[in-house]
């Protein structure tokens, strides 16, 4: 079986699949945890952060002011990284989720990327509830 983390690609390399059958291999993998771990609010909160960064890139009308607003947040963006290990320190998501989301935040290089990113997440936190309604 292959390592689904590697398979997780945006922009111009990003498979057919990115958003069903690579996203709903991420969320298996999120949810094997059982206990404490990744539970669907602390899986939010990351997801309805990650998507406020790109709703606020996206406004603007041109690509000109997109890769400006994008150059702008994109550290606030890449911190979100040590928000996740910060949770994982604290036990609310575990190595596994760390590694997903960090993946996807490495993949931002651009507006288009974040918004990849911003639409796997949203997959991935689609299939995380149908697997807790599913136990």
């Amino acid at each position: 079986m292959y390592n689904i983390i590697e398979k997780i690609k945006f922009g111009s390399n990003k498979s057919e699949n990115i958003f069903s059958d690579i996203a709903e291999k991420s969320a298996e993998k999120i949810k094997m945890r059982k206990g404490k771990y990744n539970k669907t609010t602390q899986l939010r909160k990351f997801y309805d952060e990650l998507s406020m960064w790109n709703e606020k890139v996206q406004q603007s009308k041109d690509k000109k002011g997109k890769e400006n607003k994008y150059n702008e947040l994109i550290p606030f963006i890449k911190m979100l990284k040590a928000k996740v290990a910060y949770a994982e320190s604290r036990e609310y998501v575990d190595e596994q989720f760390r590694q997903i989301f960090n993946k996807c935040i490495d993949q931002i290089n651009s507006p288009e990327t974040l918004r990849d990113a911003k639409l796997f997440m949203e997959a991935v936190m689609g299939y995380c509830k149908l697997y807790e309604a599913n136990k």
